[in-house]
């Protein structure tokens, strides 16, 4: 059975049935807004490798290619980086959650974190019978904050009445969209495990709740 839990959460994380209906959503779905400041400073790297910048890459001399001429290494990292800093921001946010996930760890296994532009959801899988939660954390620049703070606006949300263990889930919970259920406090209790998470990251920024409903 695991194998179909994995195959109909791969759909319904995309679908979220329901979604779908403001009034049905206000049964179980929570939100949270935190605000991050990052620490930004530029250090000397052990060994002599040069310095970090503000977003964490590696700053090289440059070095004399053939004929004389300054050829820099960051040319090429430059090309292949065309993400914007509030993306890296994402990435980083990104790859923390991923660190946090499985077995005796903060976040449940076969939890998935992508990231589009700038949001990072998170899917899990809750219950024995393995209902799908979703949590999208929305990152943005925040002016009120120097030196790179930003605003996260997570929202947890249940996507569908039956489980993933029960075979057709996706397609029964589209035609199911209607209905509305509570979720028992579970997307409040992933928010809050995911919180610990991103706020016990002391070395990388400095981050408070603002607002929880």
């Amino acid at each position: 059975m695991g194998a179909l839990v994995d195959k109909q959460a791969s759909v319904q994380r995309y679908i979220r049935p329901a979604t779908w209906v403001s009034y049905c959503k206000s049964f179980h779905d929570w939100s949270l807004v935190w605000h991050f400041e990052t620490k930004i400073q530029k250090k000397k790297v052990i060994g002599g490798a040069g310095l970090i910048g503000k977003n964490g890459t590696q700053i090289r001399p440059s070095r004399s290619g053939a004929g004389g001429r300054r050829v820099s290494s960051r040319g090429k990292a430059k090309k292949s980086s065309k993400l914007t800093s509030t993306e890296r921001y994402c990435e980083s946010i990104k790859n923390i959650i991923e660190q946090a996930i499985g077995k005796d760890k903060d976040l449940p296994e076969k939890s998935v974190v992508t990231r589009e532009r700038n949001v990072v959801t998170v899917s899990m899988l809750t219950g024995s019978a393995r209902w799908l939660n979703v949590i999208d954390l929305t990152v943005e620049k925040n002016p009120s904050l120097e030196q790179g703070g930003y605003i996260v606006k997570a929202k947890a949300s249940s996507t569908g009445i039956l489980p993933m263990y029960v075979p057709l889930a996706p397609v029964l919970n589209t035609a199911l969209f209607w209905a509305p259920f509570p979720d028992n406090g579970s997307n409040k209790e992933n928010l809050l495990k995911l919180e610990k998470v991103l706020l016990q990251k002391r070395d990388q920024w400095k981050a408070r709740r603002v607002d929880l409903a």
